[in-house]
């Protein structure tokens, strides 16, 4: 998560409504989320700062929820409409509204299941209140710890406790390898939604998968070599001509086709962290 902000960037949301809150709720069914707290208030943001193919746009918003537990203590709770299965997690602000952040909650799905995740992280912030309005300011850098607990869906199976916390940890690295090299890149366009995201990328990452007349250039050059995994001939000569050595591996190995399969939405939201952060680092809200 160590990218620079994407210019112009629109961040919106990247799976289908209607998806997002049936595979959330089941998430929560399963870790019991969905029962642990209470509101005890909601400050949204009147305007979140589109522009361009945005700007206008009213259906979108950042959001403070105040939460209590059972046992008393509280919590504050950051989402945006843009990443709608994303929570931001910090302590209670004090009397002077500084708190900090404790954690991240992502749930990413897929066509047969889902990852979901806590990231702990480090950072501070403060909220304070002034009769209805809101303020959120982000007090110092906000970086991800560790992957510290999760589950994964696959079809009918399901993986919890250590085993699912060692995949979902490798799969956060790599998929942070990949996107920082992805930012090196030159001449990348600025993404409005997921679906942008990936018709750019496939063709680029995955060109086996598209048809041959989106491939790029380069995939047929001489001397043509092939490698099976993952059911698929991956054009090595393609690998070594496009991609950094050390990603040679992974994406020869089928692991980068199953980490767009089973991961796009966490990999196009690992590659927007920055600008996520950037859009609700400072921001005005309202109590509902």
């Amino acid at each position: 998560m160590k990218h620079g902000v994407i210019p112009g960037f629109i961040m919106m949301g990247f799976i289908l409504t209607g998806c997002i809150s049936l595979v959330e709720k089941a998430g929560q069914v399963l870790d019991g989320s969905a029962f642990a707290e209470k509101t005890v208030a909601v400050y949204r943001a009147e305007r979140t700062g589109y522009t361009g193919r945005q700007a206008g746009k009213k259906d979108r918003y950042i959001e403070v929820r105040q939460v209590r537990h059972k046992d008393g203590s509280e919590q504050i709770l950051l989402s945006t409409s843009a990443f709608p299965t994303l929570r931001l997690r910090g302590s209670a602000p004090g009397h002077d509204g500084s708190f900090y952040f404790l954690s991240l909650d992502f749930l990413a799905s897929h066509y047969a299941g889902w990852n979901e995740f806590t990231l702990d992280l480090s950072g501070t912030g403060t909220f304070t209140q002034v009769g209805n309005i809101g303020t959120l300011k982000f007090t110092g850098p906000l970086e991800p710890v560790q992957i510290s607990r999760g589950k994964i869906r696959h079809n009918n199976s399901r993986l919890t406790g250590t085993q699912a916390l060692t995949e979902l940890r490798n799969r956060y690295e790599r998929i942070a390898v990949f996107t920082e090299w992805m930012h090196t890149l030159p001449g990348i366009p600025d993404f409005k939604d997921q679906k942008d995201f990936e018709a750019y990328w496939k063709p680029l990452l995955l060109p086996e998968l598209v048809a041959p007349k989106k491939r790029p250039a380069n995939f047929t050059h001489e001397p043509v070599t092939w490698v099976r995994a993952e059911d698929i001939a991956w054009n090595t000569r393609y690998t070594e001509l496009f991609f950094p050595e050390d990603l040679w591996v992974l994406r020869n190995s089928g692991s980068l086709l199953r980490d767009w399969e089973e991961a796009v939405s966490w990999i196009y939201f690992e590659y927007t962290w920055d600008h996520i952060i950037e859009t609700l680092k400072e921001t005005r809200l309202i109590k509902n």
